[in-house]
């Protein structure tokens, strides 16, 4: 039986990252720190043989996505379904300032954040859809070697949930850090988890431990 490898790899860390400031469709630039990772990323794949690699378009993820394709020389793919969820009018605000400014929808966000639609942002159901509709299309259309998607926090939850058969619900309880890898074997349409969020290869940059951000 044909077999897949999926690699789930999130964008490198930007300064809204390190101060829980809202990103969304804010096109975020990486900083220092997610060079490095992205360059450490490409590294511990750099024999990999690629079939292919996909991308969201926001810069965050498609400055991460070009290094690591660059010791293959390959031409990656931009695909707007693996963009990060809007956050409406959180975007641009510090998770402390949110969570002063609307306590309710905070405090939904934090204990049922599939539930949940941001002020003026997008419902979790439909993210659901424009996420793992993308990600169905892939593996529809590969079936074997192995393809990489580059992305970012909330559609990563969306997708590990997904892809371990659970509900839009079990989102809430997966982590994916800066650069993290989640890699699954994908045989038909069984998805087999191999790893889940690893940054061992981000060991030797000395960065500390991410909160869930």
């Amino acid at each position: 039986m044909s077999e897949m490898e999926l690699i789930l790899i999130r964008h490198g860390e930007t300064n809204w990252n390190r101060h829980k400031v809202f990103r969304g469709r804010r096109d975020v630039k990486l900083n220092a720190e997610g060079i490095a990772q992205a360059d450490a990323t490409a590294e511990a794949l750099k024999d990999k043989v690629f079939e292919a690699l996909y991308t969201s378009p926001l810069k965050r993820a498609l400055v991460t996505a070009r290094r690591i394709a660059a010791p293959h020389g390959m031409v990656i793919r931009e695909n707007d379904g693996f963009s990060d969820v809007s956050y409406g009018l959180w975007e641009g605000m510090a998770e402390d300032k949110v969570a002063s400014d609307y306590p309710k929808q905070f405090d939904r966000w934090v204990e049922a954040p599939s539930k949940m639609r941001p002020p003026g942002g997008e419902n979790m159901k439909k993210a659901w859809k424009r996420v793992n509709s993308s990600l169905r299309e892939i593996v529809w259309t590969h079936g074997t070697g192995t393809v990489v998607i580059v992305s970012h926090r909330v559609p990563m939850k969306l997708m590990t949930a997904y892809l371990m058969g659970e509900k839009r619900h079990a989102m809430g309880k997966y982590k994916h850090d800066p650069c993290a890898m989640s890699i699954f074997k994908v045989r038909h349409r069984d998805y087999e988890p191999v790893v889940l969020n690893d940054s061992s290869h981000l060991s030797g940059l000395g960065l500390p431990e991410y909160q869930d951000f």
